[in-house]
C-alpha cells in the first residue's frame, strides 16, 4: 500500500486537504470553536515568529506618513507657501480614509477576497505615493489626493491587514502580539520624525521624500510577497483552547456572540466609537500641531525633534506596553488611566511650551504619546472581550473607523482654527485635545459589558 503524498508546506501555500485532516474542532464554555491542527512550521515553513516580524515591518513602513507628517509641516509651509490651515489639509484625508477603510477592508478580507498578502502588495504603491506626492505633485489638491487618498487608503490596507494577520496567527495572546504590529506602525516613523525637522534646508524635502517613498514600497511589498495567514479558526497546538478560555484573567471573554446590530444597540460599541474618535483627536492634534506650536515658541530646532521623536516612540511602544499590562490590570482600567495621563500631559504641554520649559516638554510628550497610542489596541482587545469573536472582524472595524472621525476633529479642528483665530490655534488646539481627552477617559470608565438576556421558556 502506498503512502499518502506528503503535502505542499512551502512558505505562503495552506494546504486546505492537509488541514481537514489534521484538524481537531473543539468547543469552549461560551461556544467559541477552535481549530488544533498543525503547527505554523508544518502549515507554512516558517516558524509563525517571522510572519509576526513581517507583518510589523511592513506596518512600521506605513506608518511613517502618518506620524512623520507633522513634522515636515514646517518644511511644507516654507517650500510651498502654505499656511498653517492648508498644510493640515493632506492629513485629515489621510486619517479620514485610512480609519474609514477599516469595515471594507475586513469585509473583503472575511469574504476571500483581500488575504493580507494582496493586500499589501496593493498597499505597498499606494503608501509611497504619500511621500512621493509630496516631492513631486504640483498644487494642494494634487497632494491632497496623492498623499490623503492614495496614502491613506494604502496605510489602511497593509495596518488593518498586518493587526488581522497577527492576532490570527497568536490567538492565545491577541492583544500583545497584534500590539506588536500596532507599535511598529508608529515606532517606524521615529526617526524620520526626527530627521524631518533636522533637514539642513526646506528644499531638501523633496529629494529625502522621493528616497522615504522608494524605502516604503520595497518594505512593505518585500514583507507581503507570499506572507501566508492560518486556517479560519486556527489554535496552535501544545495548548488547550478549552483551559485558556477557563483561566483567571482581571476580563473574563464575552458571554455571549454579538452581531454588530446587537454589539451597536448594547451602548458598549457606540462608547468604544467614542472613546477612539476623542482619544484619536488628541493625538493627531499633537502630531501635527506640536511641533510648529514649539518652534513658533522659540524652542530650538533639535530639541523639537526630540519631542517629536519622543511623541511617536511613546505612541508605539505605550501600545506595547498597554496590551501586556492590561492582561494582568484590566483592559478598561488601563485605558481610563492612560487617557487620563494623556489628558493631563495636553495642559502641561501647554504651560510648558508657553513657558520654554523644553525639558519638561520633552518629558510630557510620553504620557501624550502613550495616552494617543493605548487607546487603539485596548479598545479594540475590549470588542472582543464584550461581543466575541465570531464577528469580530467587522466589529473591530467599526471601532477603528472613529479615527475618521478623531481626525476630522484633531486635525481638521486645527485647520479651522489656523484660519479662524491663526494667533491662538496651537493654544485653543491643546486645550481641546485635553477635553478631548477627558471626555474619552469618562466614556470609558463608564463603559459595562453588555450582558445576554436569558429566559425561562413557559
Amino acid at each position: 500500500m502506498k503512502s499518502p503524498p506528503s503535502p505542499d508546506v512551502s512558505p505562503g501555500h495552506l494546504p486546505s486537504p492537509y488541514h481537514r485532516a489534521a484538524a481537531a474542532e473543539c468547543r469552549d464554555w461560551s461556544g467559541r470553536s477552535y481549530r488544533i491542527g498543525a503547527s505554523a512550521r508544518d502549515l507554512t515553513g516558517r516558524d509563525r515568529g517571522v510572519h509576526l516580524a513581517r507583518a510589523a515591518a511592513a506596518a512600521a513602513a506605513a506608518g511613517v506618513p502618518q506620524f512623520a507628517y507633522g513634522a515636515a509641516i514646517p518644511a511644507l509651509m516654507a517650500v510651498r507657501g502654505w499656511g498653517l490651515a492648508a498644510a493640515l489639509l493632506p492629513l485629515v484625508v489621510w486619517a479620514l480614509v485610512q480609519g474609514g477603510s477599516a469595515v471594507p477592508i475586513a469585509r473583503l478580507r472575511a469574504r476571500g477576497a483581500l488575504p493580507p498578502s494582496r493586500a499589501l502588495l496593493i498597499g505597498a504603491p499606494l503608501c509611497a505615493a504619500a511621500p512621493l506626492s509630496l516631492a513631486a505633485a504640483d498644487g494642494l489638491a494634487a497632494v491632497v489626493v496623492g498623499y490623503g487618498v492614495l496614502g491613506g487608503l494604502g496605510a489602511g490596507l497593509v495596518y488593518h491587514s498586518c493587526v488581522h494577520l497577527v492576532a490570527a496567527w497568536y490567538p492565545e495572546h491577541p492583544v500583545a502580539r497584534a500590539g506588536l504590529a500596532g507599535g511598529a506602525f508608529a515606532l517606524g516613523a521615529v526617526p524620520v520624525a526626527a530627521g524631518a525637522l533636522l533637514l539642513p534646508s526646506p528644499g531638501a524635502l523633496a529629494p529625502a521624500c522621493a528616497v522615504l517613498a522608494a524605502a516604503i514600497l520595497v518594505c512593505v511589498a518585500g514583507a507581503g510577497l507570499r506572507l501566508p495567514e492560518p486556517p479560519p479558526m486556527w489554535w496552535p497546538p501544545g495548548t488547550d483552547p478549552r483551559a485558556w478560555a477557563l483561566r483567571g484573567r482581571a476580563d473574563p471573554l464575552a458571554g455571549a456572540e454579538h452581531s454588530p446590530a446587537q454589539a451597536w444597540r448594547s451602548g458598549a460599541l457606540p462608547a468604544l466609537h467614542a472613546v477612539v474618535a476623542l482619544g484619536g483627536a488628541a493625538a493627531l492634534f499633537d502630531l501635527a500641531v506640536l511641533p510648529v506650536f514649539l518652534l513658533e515658541g522659540g524652542h530650538p530646532p533639535a530639541a523639537v525633534a526630540a519631542v517629536a521623536a519622543v511623541l511617536v516612540a511613546a505612541s508605539g511602544l505605550g501600545r506595547i506596553a498597554a496590551g501586556r499590562r492590561a492582561e494582568r490590570t484590566g483592559r478598561r482600567r488601563v485605558l481610563v488611566a492612560v487617557l487620563l495621563a494623556g489628558a493631563a500631559a495636553q495642559f502641561g504641554l501647554l504651560a510648558a511650551g508657553t513657558a520654554g520649559w523644553t525639558a519638561a516638554v520633552l518629558l510630557l510628550a510620553v504620557p501624550a504619546g502613550v495616552g494617543g497610542g493605548s487607546c487603539y489596541p485596548l479598545t479594540r482587545a475590549l470588542a472582543m472581550d464584550y461581543f466575541g469573536a465570531r464577528h469580530s472582524p467587522d466589529i473591530h472595524g467599526l471601532v477603528y473607523s472613529a479615527k475618521g472621525v478623531g481626525g476630522l476633529l484633531g486635525v481638521g479642528g486645527a485647520a479651522v482654527l489656523a484660519v479662524l483665530a491663526p494667533a491662538s490655534a496651537p493654544v485653543i488646539g491643546l486645550c481641546a485635545a485635553g477635553a478631548a481627552a477627558l471626555g474619552a477617559a469618562a466614556v470609558a470608565a463608564r463603559m459595562r459589558r453588555p450582558l445576554p438576556v436569558r429566559t425561562i421558556p413557559l
